[in-house]
């Protein structure tokens, strides 16, 4: 009894695997760039879907198998398991969308990191920005609207808990014609290069570059609980990569 047990668990295992690496890997391969996959939760939900779903099914076929039940029941069981997991792949697949970057937004001094659980799409007054939600990280630029009265609603709602401009997509405006102000916030390429904290992933960048580090700018990037590094074409302002460390770390050390 034990070996059959084991024996089907195993293959339900085996068909759990392929099954999520179809789902996980779809929702990568159509929603999270590459160089944003690290300063999103994308891992920390991927590793919850993995251990729930190739655990969760697999151990259910072990407790509940028997070959020598009927085999309506048999069936019934699985189609029983089989909704559960699906049910559990099916909301995993959701979380993930719901994490995704629709927009990598700059305000001020850096870019933020746009989720399809905050962005707003259809509040954008330019075409430009009225993407689908399944879009992966458009890049765009949220600017203070120059009518005073709304400067200051803006500032108190922030002040009061409110979101902050680089979530208003009524206010976005096209990034092409605001490069200027995406340049003058790039750190200072000595300090990446002295700080302890850049000695590896800068360091490497640095050492694949060579020569050519002035081709590029370096902006502080950040969601709601990472912090990172956007680098950035300097002539097209088109993301190369991203740099895992906080720059802000970078700057407190400096000073």
């Amino acid at each position: 009894m034990f070996k059959q047990k084991l024996k089907a668990s195993l293959i339900h295992l085996s068909l759990s695997i392929l099954l999520v690496i179809l789902i996980i890997g779809t929702v990568l391969f159509m929603l999270f760039p590459k160089i944003f996959i690290d300063v999103t939760d994308f891992k920390e939900v991927a590793a919850i879907i993995v251990s729930v779903d190739l655990i969760l099914g697999p151990l259910l076929t072990f407790v509940v198998f028997n070959p020598e039940k009927a085999k309506r029941l048999i069936y019934f069981d699985f189609a029983v398991i089989g909704a559960i997991q699906l049910s559990a792949l099916v909301y995993g697949a959701f979380a993930l969308y719901q994490i995704h970057p629709v927009y990598i937004t700059f305000n001020i001094d850096r870019f933020t990191i746009v989720t399809a659980r905050d962005a707003e799409p259809e509040k954008a007054v330019i075409d430009e920005y009225r993407v689908s939600k399944l879009t992966a990280g458009k890049l765009a630029f949220a600017k203070m609207p120059d009518d005073t009265e709304k400067q200051n609603e803006l500032l108190f709602s922030v002040a009061d808990g409110g979101e902050d401009l680089e979530k208003m997509e009524e206010y976005y405006v096209s990034i092409e014609n605001n490069i200027a102000d995406i340049l003058i916030k790039s750190l200072d390429v000595e300090l990446l290069e002295k700080t302890k904290e850049s000695k590896t992933e800068v360091k490497e960048f640095f050492e694949n570059h060579k020569g050519k580090i002035d081709k590029f700018v370096f902006i502080p990037l950040n969601n709601d609980k990472k912090e990172a590094i956007l680098v950035l074409d300097k002539k097209t302002v088109k993301p190369v990569t991203t740099i895992n460390i906080d720059p802000w770390k970078l700057v407190k050390n400096s000073k």
